[in-house]
């Protein structure tokens, strides 16, 4: 009995997996589709350019100078020692300390003619500044001061090494 219990179990496991391998997943249409899509076409690989030859260049030193003469490596063009440059014995001011970009004109008061500029810094602090404060990280000087801005110059170091003056400005929030 266990022997023909066992026989009708092995025979219906095999009659399942004969039939599982006879079913489709209902995708060979779509499988000839692609099949045949792709033979029809062919991927367009494009000729790698021509690669140019270049002209050699033979150095001649008795005709040209020498690259690598100590004159040569001088950065040229410097301006004197008479240009503009900052002050390194000059006492910082407070506001020098921060970026022209994060200072914030808030304000202007005036007496008579005496003019001053409400700056506030990135901290929350109030300042009063006049011309000829010093403010910004680039050593900016107030030269000019206006109800709706403060004008000021700037030294920058150049590219040689060189301070050139640029034209800076704070104008009034609102």
């Amino acid at each position: 009995m266990r022997m023909n219990r066992f026989m009708s179990l092995l025979s219906a496991g095999l009659f399942c997996i004969s039939l599982a391998g006879c079913s489709s997943d209902g995708l060979e249409d779509l499988r000839e589709f692609v099949k045949k899509t792709h033979a029809e076409k062919k991927p367009k690989v494009e000729s790698l350019p021509e690669i140019k030859m270049q002209e050699t260049f033979i150095y001649n030193t008795a005709n040209l100078t020498d690259p690598f003469a100590a004159f040569n490596l001088m950065p040229q063009g410097l301006k004197s020692a008479s240009g503009p440059r900052p002050d390194p014995n000059r006492r910082k001011e407070p506001l020098e300390d921060y970026p022209l970009d994060s200072l914030k004109m808030v304000g202007t008061l005036s007496r008579g003619k005496q003019a001053w500029a409400v700056i506030q810094a990135p901290d929350g602090t109030v300042h009063r500044t006049q011309v000829g404060d010093h403010l910004g990280q680039n050593s900016g000087m107030i030269h000019k001061i206006t109800d709706e801005k403060v004008d000021l110059i700037e030294l920058i170091q150049g590219t040689l090494g060189d301070w050139i003056e640029r034209e800076a400005n704070l104008t009034l929030l609102e």
